[in-house]
C-alpha cells in the first residue's frame, strides 16, 4: 500500500507540473471565464495545488496504517 501511495503522489506531481507550466497551460490561458472570482489562468494551478494537498494527505495515512 505504501508503495502504491508514492508512485501514485509521483505521477500526480509530475502530471501536475507539465500541466501548471508552459506547454499545459497554452489551452487555459484565458482571463475569462472568471471561476470563484478568478480569473481561470489563476484557477487552474490552484486546483491542481489543492488536489496536491489531497494526494499528499493520503500519502501520509498510508504511512500510518
Amino acid at each position: 500500500m505504501k508503495r502504491a501511495a508514492h508512485v501514485t503522489a509521483a505521477i500526480y506531481i509530475v502530471l501536475m507540473a507539465v500541466v501548471v507550466t508552459y506547454p499545459g497551460l497554452l489551452p487555459f490561458n484565458a482571463v475569462r471565464p472568471y471561476v470563484l472570482g478568478l480569473p481561470f489562468a489563476f484557477f487552474w494551478p490552484a486546483v491542481w495545488v489543492a488536489g496536491a494537498t489531497v494526494v499528499f494527505y493520503l500519502v501520509q495515512r498510508a504511512h500510518r496504517s
